[in-house]
């Protein structure tokens, strides 16, 4: 028989057989089954098949007993269905990971295991072939036909554009979570030929074209090695131990990480790098394959059978090196000596569904338990990593202060927004002094890249007579308009409207639109700059998987000169003909009613500020502003972090906010105003009955944005000293997850 997993095979075994099955639902409980005299012995990790209500589910096996559970009636118990696996899946270290994760996140141990399988073994059928849809460009409509067609169907209508503006095939569950269409207008353009379904073969290996060119490892700074000496040092003789790598962009924090893992496969140990999905690149992955050879690479790009046999070969020990964004956190990888978490201050390491986790610290714990190290990279730390480093002992420190290749980081040249002149209407998205610099840049053949962390045309109508912002009707949040749509779009629900005539509340006619986002600085960067080839990197640009690879060849080649794009391009990239970089509006991020809004400003100015002066050419980053005195705009442009962060930690304690307290936030919602104010003062009282000393409960209050998608929305926020204050909560909080419509959720 073969010892690959999830062949469905049934075995024999002796009556007396107990599991206890954790299982895919909110029931914070394992579920008690038999094990038939027909089947063969199980071992806990193993997925079996067992019937559950009126269906079966898929579960995996958490504890084998000879005998019955005594707090279930013996009738009661029923048998498994098909044992899926001869061996088993999930190792008793990643089984208790599951464990620790479902008792902080405050779920069920059965919704975190699931998470931790690719859904082929999820669902215990792994396809071989996906289902993309294309335009049939001979059938293509013209603008009056797709007028006509938007007032009848107008879902039909939106899938057609949404596929022009792809230019390609999409895969049809992309395409569906993208747009927040169902298959059935697709499948009606299908029956008039205007699209086309096919199906495409997966393959093993999704980088098998690439060209793997290996690289032999650079010379070594003194502050380099220092660090990979540190390192090493603690794989063989520190294990569990946990680093934070502060290096400034280009100090050669990547050259470290793989000096590292050098060592984890001279020990016959695997490692897992983690990067954000976003930096999740050909440039980055190649780096590692040019030094490795194979590496198994897993992220949300992936089909199901292509997740899949990454996993298996993972699984099966076929490769020892796995590079992925944050579920690969969870791969299976043959002794574990090593997990990176590269720009470990990045938001996309939260998962913000269940299970709710934070891959940064789940890191540290899996590398606690399988005797691994862990690393934290980040030219600017979070500021929980910052803290845990100096104060609490949690983290050693390893410095990088200076780039690899000599030189300093790039000058920062603050603009104020508010004494800039207008130049042709276009003043919010070139300065004048970031039009010369870009203009000199292009005249000596080098390239440019701009910021802009707003997508759409422009993010908001307003009316002149009365100020009333436009908003979703179903969502409290400002409609953007889109101009390749001509519809105002609610990036909450994806709901899609007209533009509005008159304004809602005075009837005036008077609505315009107000700010900019990437479409319009896009338009207007094209009318200043005639000269430059631009190429833009955004949702709205990036529906094919292939989109972003596309764009960033063209870039590093001699197609364009400028690179205007949202958070895509803030990070991970490494042009060395990049020497101007210019953030259109650095406030964007510091208007969110969230106490790290100053945190996640300084980092995306220190970020994309990297991105230029790679190289002996030097570089310029001019940031735009209207706040130029604000502690994050003025630390950010002096490369200051320390400054900053002990400007912004003095804040947090005083306001007892992480990394001071460990901080929950409870969200109520519902279909009805007064029912959700119910749920919400009911538990709020609840809460505020139990003994618990140490923490400080605010609310129920209505959060910054009272109602998505037609449910009305309340909050209430817990601050605890210690992680041990909210034990006595704990059994309320567990009751409270289970129940429809409330959500608990670490800050």
């Amino acid at each position: 028989m073969s010892a690959y997993p999830g062949n469905g095979l049934l075995f024999g075994e002796p009556a007396g057989t107990y599991l206890q099955v954790a299982l895919n639902t909110p029931v914070r409980r394992q579920f008690s089954y038999s094990l038939p005299t027909s089947m063969g012995s199980v071992e806990e990790g193993m997925r079996v098949k067992v019937p559950f209500g009126q269906r079966s589910m898929v579960g995996v096996v958490v504890h084998v007993d000879p005998h019955p559970p005594a707090n279930v009636p013996i009738e009661r118990i029923r048998d498994v269905y098909e044992v899926l696996d001869e061996l088993p899946l999930l190792t008793p270290a990643l089984l208790r990971l599951g464990r620790t994760i479902a008792d902080e996140s405050y779920c069920s141990w059965g919704n975190v295991l699931a998470a931790m399988l690719p859904a082929a073994l999820r669902k215990n059928r792994p396809r071989r072939t996906v289902l993309v849809v294309e335009l049939v460009v001979a059938k293509a409509l013209d603008q009056e036909a797709m007028d006509g067609l938007a007032k009848r169907y107008p879902k039909q209508e939106k899938a057609l554009a949404y596929l022009a503006q792809a230019g390609g095939p999409v895969d049809v569950r992309q395409f569906l979570n993208r747009t927040g269409l169902s298959k059935s207008p697709l499948e009606t353009l299908a029956k008039k030929g205007l699209v086309r379904f096919t199906r495409r073969q997966d393959v093993l290996d999704p980088f098998a074209d690439s060209e793997l060119i290996r690289d032999k490892p650079h010379e070594l700074t003194a502050q380099q090695k220092f660090c990979v000496d540190q390192l090493v040092h603690a794989q063989k003789y520190q294990p569990g131990l946990g680093f934070l790598l502060f290096g400034i962009t280009g100090s050669g924090k990547t050259e470290v990480y793989l000096r590292a893992l050098e060592e984890s496969v001279a020990q016959g140990r695997g490692a897992i790098v983690l990067v954000p999905e976003i930096s999740l690149t050909p440039q980055t992955v190649s780096r590692f394959r040019a030094r490795f050879g194979e590496v198994a690479v897993l992220h949300s790009g992936l089909t199901d059978a292509e997740r899949h046999d990454q996993w298996a070969a993972i699984y099966q020990g076929r490769i020892q090196i796995v590079v992925g964004a944050r579920s690969a956190l969870f791969a299976p990888v043959q002794r574990l000596g090593l997990i990176i978490v590269d720009e470990e201050h990045e938001t996309s390491f939260k998962q913000e569904s269940v299970p709710r986790y934070h891959a940064r610290e789940v890191a540290l714990e899996r590398a606690r338990l399988e005797g691994a190290i862990a690393v934290l990279g980040s030219a600017t730390p979070s500021l929980e990593s910052w803290y845990a480093a100096h104060q609490d002992g949690g983290l050693k420190l390893l410095e990088l202060p200076d780039r690899v290749a000599g030189g300093s980081l790039p000058p920062i040249q603050l603009v104020d927004l508010r004494q800039e002149k207008p130049e042709q209407g276009h003043w919010m998205v070139l300065s004048s002094p970031l039009k010369t610099a870009m203009e000199q840049a292009l005249l000596r053949g080098e390239k440019a890249i701009l910021f802009l962390n707003r997508r759409g045309y422009a993010p908001a109508w307003q009316c002149r007579s009365c100020g009333t912002v436009v908003q979703c009707g179903t969502c409290d949040v400002p409609v953007t308009f889109h101009k390749w749509r001509r519809r105002a779009v609610c990036h909450m629900c994806m709901g899609e409207f007209p533009e509005p005539g008159l304004c809602p509340e005075c009837k005036a006619s008077q609505v315009q639109l107000v700010g900019v986002g990437t479409e319009r600085a896009e338009e207007a960067v094209q009318r200043m700059l005639p000269q430059a080839r631009l190429g833009r990197m955004d949702r709205d640009t990036m529906i094919r998987r292939e989109s972003y690879e596309e764009v960033l060849e063209a870039f590093g080649g001699d197609k364009l000169d400028v690179l205007l794009g949202t958070q895509m391009v803030a990070k991970g990239l490494d042009f060395p003909t990049v020497t101007v970089v210019g953030v259109l509006n650095a406030d964007t991020a510091l208007h969110q009613p969230d106490f790290r809004a100053a945190e996640r400003c300084f980092n995306l100015i220190a970020q994309v500020s990297g991105r230029a002066g790679r190289s002996e050419r030097g570089g310029k980053v001019i940031v735009q502003t209207f706040l130029p005195e604000h502690p994050a705009v003025r630390h950010a442009a002096a490369h200051d972090y320390r400054s900053f962060a002990r400007e912004e930690l003095a804040e947090r304690k005083m306001f007892g906010y992480p990394p001071y307290s460990h901080a929950l936030r409870i969200t109520f919602e519902a279909p009805e105003l007064a029912k959700v104010e119910q749920m919400a003062q009911k538990a709020g009282t609840s809460l505020r009955a139990i003994p618990a000393p140490h923490c400080e409960f605010l609310g129920p209050a209505p959060p910054p944005v009272e109602k998505i998608r037609g449910r009305y929305r309340r909050q209430i926020l817990i601050k605890a000293k210690s992680k041990l204050a909210l034990e006595p909560l704990r059994t309320t909080l567990f009751e409270l997850c289970q129940k429809q419509g409330i959500v608990v959720d670490r800050l």
